[in-house]
């Protein structure tokens, strides 16, 4: 799975044992109970010299294990269930000097449940299955870092537990996105004469629509021939989308001088599919504008962030199997023109410190500087304290 130079001619090999196919890094890999993980030490220059730290079953037979950090001192795996939401990190610690493995615990990952705008920009409330976190940008260094907890808990005292934050931790913890938004959309437009609603379609279910009055405004949907252009991927299938299915809804969503910006989402498995697009309902005219570059095409927004010069679209896949990235896509306003970024995790919040872009994501934190991306996480030591760590 991994490689890396530990001391003199040897090289800690991080290997796994599987009766399934292992995808190339940064892929996960099967790992269950049959399977065995080694954390080893291999001679560079005579390979059959090899020395054991650790071998070791999966915790469980739907865990597909991913390399989160590995150093000379520790090994992190992430453990990701098969329809989606995670089981606990496993971390190993060991002394390549004395040839032996120091300690093996694991704890629940951290999500980022919300962003809140603190005094020197973005904080997020990161929540596993028992506790709140709270992690800014370090104003000196530009790098995330959990705060002290006196300094955390005026703000985490007025954020409530989400309710996915507990749980029977044999169970993987699964955090559904799109997240709510920080700042819940009111009565807005002239005379705050619109609100975002909920109402039922014809097979009872919810989607969000805008109001005024009694008058529905609903997201239009797209035309089968639009559809056929532009998800070749699902037109191999016998796929017939029907409109009265508004599997295209509203989803996370931005006020910008009276018009209400939002990111599409729809659920993309089990004869359900959709065209993906962003725009704003426009409430000077009361009319929906949609754009659609192609980078969009095959993905739903899980986050957004508007500003004046650009508008940030976090992308994934609605999925039976669970929900999967699609990059972060920033629309240039001015040049109607797409940039997009390759990012490991499903973000569910967008945010702003100084040049760099950040994302609070399912499993972690992601920085975009310039167009360089780094993702980081929460991990914890054998002692139980909480840090963040780049991937």
């Amino acid at each position: 799975m991994r490689r890396i130079p530990a001391e003199d001619e040897w090289d800690l090999v991080v290997a796994l044992a599987s009766g399934y196919p292992c995808e190339p890094a940064p892929h996960p890999c099967p790992w269950t109970t049959r399977d065995r993980l080694g954390v080893l030490l291999q001679d560079r220059n005579h390979p059959d010299n090899v020395q054991t730290l650790a071998v070791e079953p999966g915790p469980n037979d739907d865990c597909s294990a991913r390399i989160e950090h590995l150093t000379a001192e520790e090994l992190v795996l992430s453990c990701t269930a098969e329809k989606g939401g995670n089981y606990d990190n496993q971390n190993f610690v060991y002394d390549i000097r004395a040839r032996k493995l120091v300690s093996h615990f694991s704890y629940p990952p951290f999500f980022a449940a919300r962003t809140v705008h603190g005094r020197n920009g973005p904080q997020f409330v990161m929540a596993d299955n028992h506790r709140l976190l709270l992690v800014d940008i370090d104003a000196a260094t530009g790098e995330p870092r959990v705060v002290p907890a006196a300094e955390a808990r005026p703000v985490l005292a007025r954020i409530p537990m989400m309710e996915n934050s507990f749980g029977d931790p044999r169970e993987p913890q699964v955090l559904h996105v799109p997240a709510p938004q920080p700042d819940p959309v009111g009565a807005f437009g002239p005379g705050g004469r619109f609100q975002l609603a909920k109402v039922k379609n014809g097979y009872g279910s919810e989607y969000p629509v805008v109001m005024e009055g009694q008058k529905v405004y609903a997201l239009p949907q797209t035309d089968f021939e639009t559809w056929r252009r532009a998800r070749p991927d699902d037109t191999k299938t016998p796929l017939r989308p029907d409109p009265a299915e508004r599997n295209e809804q509203i989803g996370p969503h931005q006020l910008e001088d009276g018009r209400l910006w939002f990111g599409k989402t729809f659920y993309n498995s089990e004869g359900l599919t959709g065209v993906g697009g962003f725009g704003y309902f426009d409430t000077a005219t009361a009319r929906y504008r949609l754009i659609a570059p192609p980078e969009i095409y095959a993905w739903s927004v899980s986050a957004i962030l508007v500003e004046p010069a650009s508008v940030w679209l976090a992308l994934y896949r609605r999925g039976e199997y669970g929900n999967y990235p699609g990059g972060l896509l920033r629309w240039d306003r001015k040049a109607a023109q797409a940039q997009h970024w390759d990012v490991p995790s499903v973000a569910v919040n967008i945010a702003r410190a100084g040049e760099a872009i950040w994302l609070g994501t399912v499993d972690g934190i992601v920085a975009l500087r310039g167009d360089q991306v780094a993702s980081y996480f929460v991990d914890r030591s054998a002692a139980g304290r909480y840090r963040i760590v780049r991937r």
